[in-house]
């Protein structure tokens, strides 16, 4: 079995030169050949054989999870990222109400809301939240049934509400979902760098910042006292960005994400000039370390933990955020360009 396993991440290997090739004015069309493969599995009940082995039945010390936007609307079914080597999976982000996100990047990239850059392993994107909504990921999480594998909704309010519908659009996902099979963990994404008004002017993270004391507090009450809640937060904090979150968790929330992609466009990574949507991978894992520190630091005390989360693509990497006090390590980027078999190289590493 583990033999196919390795044949499965081989032939990723081999055919993702060809998908980057054939995909390069529409990444997004990659990631839908990637979950029909993962669907096709699970539905002709091929996925245990195929994708199980021996490092999947070993333990580690930290969570191993999926990053929110690999599985936004559920469209993998658990079972098979628990296969694939995830502990946890983590669908959305979720909004209450169904969104088709951002227009596509016409004026500038053709067609494409998501540009790679394989020579620097980075990605940007300028996706804005889209989903199917709410009500419709739940539909999906009860057709997969009782899989027992832990799962966190990342949420956010649709990207059109203002002030207290922004309130009400979380409250509508938090009582949609938390009834779901095998939710557990409510994880608020107050970070996304790609969502504005309807003139692409407004940054929505700086009106998340100013809401995030009432967002956080939508959630922790309408979850269920078993549930917890995390907060994924932003990697171009400032200092004392970090302290006022920190501030307003009012110990109602169990972990920090960090964190989000960035703004900040490293020419080192993204080699073409930008003005819109956030960058991943090697791009933010700078960023995203030093976030990280910070908040560790500042935190002392205050019994908090840490999903790390931004460029983490080596076991150098997912050592460091470890040493940081990191209990959950997080991926989206780095499979893309490192392939289905990082997460099997990381259990077995860290086993």
């Amino acid at each position: 079995m583990d033999l196919i396993r390795k044949g499965f991440d081989d032939f990723y290997d081999a055919i993702k030169p060809v998908i980057f090739k054939v995909t390069k004015n529409n990444p997004e069309l990659a990631h839908e050949f990637f979950a029909w493969a993962c669907r096709t599995l699970y539905d002709t009940h091929l996925a245990k054989f195929v994708l199980d082995n021996e490092y999947n039945e070993r333990d580690l010390e930290f969570t191993l999870a999926n990053a929110a936007g690999f599985n936004k609307d559920a469209e993998i079914p658990p079972r098979v990222m628990n296969l694939l080597g995830f502990d946890r999976v983590v669908v959305g982000t979720v909004t209450g109400e169904e969104w088709l996100g951002n227009e596509k990047l016409e004026a500038y990239y053709g067609r494409q809301r998501i540009i790679r850059f394989p020579e620097t392993e980075s990605l940007v994107n300028w996706l804005g939240l889209p989903g199917i909504g709410a009500e419709r990921v739940v539909e999906r999480l009860e057709e997969y049934g009782d899989h027992g594998i832990p799962i966190t909704i990342n949420l956010m309010a649709t990207p059109n509400k203002k002030g207290d519908d922004v309130l009400m659009d979380l409250e509508k996902t938090v009582l949609s979902l938390r009834s779901a099979p095998s939710v557990d963990r409510f994880e608020l994404n107050i970070s996304c760098p790609n969502t504005s008004d309807e003139h692409g002017i407004t940054d929505a993270r700086r009106e998340n910042q100013r809401q995030s004391g009432d967002m956080i507090q939508v959630v922790y009450e309408n979850k269920y006292p078993s549930q917890s809640s995390d907060v994924k937060v932003s990697p171009n904090l400032s200092e004392r960005g970090v302290e006022d979150t920190l501030s307003v968790f009012n110990r109602r929330v169990r972990a920090v994400t960090v964190a989000n992609s960035t703004t900040n466009y490293d020419s080192e990574y993204i080699a073409e000039p930008m003005n819109k949507g956030g960058a991943s991978g090697n791009a933010v894992y700078a960023d995203s370390l030093r976030i990280q520190k910070l908040f560790y630091e500042k935190s002392i005390g205050m019994d908090l933990e840490f999903n790390a989360c931004g460029g983490i693509n080596s076991m150098e990497r997912v050592g460091e955020r470890l040493e940081w006090g990191a209990s959950e390590i997080q991926m989206l980027t780095p499979i893309i360009f490192s392939g289905t078999k990082f997460p099997r190289e990381i259990r077995e590493f860290f086993s």
